[in-house]
């Protein structure tokens, strides 16, 4: 009985393994695209800050310091 509470809770699609949202995106197709854009970010957020960046930062730490 439990299983049958909670389907009626998550709402009718969610009876459904695998069924299109509203939006018309499947669970497994929304976890595809999430893991490739966890991909893309990872490697941005790895890429080094670069030197001009790192000098402003530094000069707007010790102007907010006054």
């Amino acid at each position: 009985m439990t299983a049958n509470v909670s389907k009626e809770r998550a709402g009718p699609q969610a009876a459904k393994a695998g069924a299109p949202r509203e939006d018309g995106m499947s669970p497994a197709l929304q976890a595809h695209i999430g893991r490739h854009v966890r991909a893309m970010f990872d490697e941005v957020a790895d890429e080094p800050i670069p030197d001009h960046l790192l000098r402003l930062l530094q000069d707007l730490d010790k102007s907010g310091e006054k």
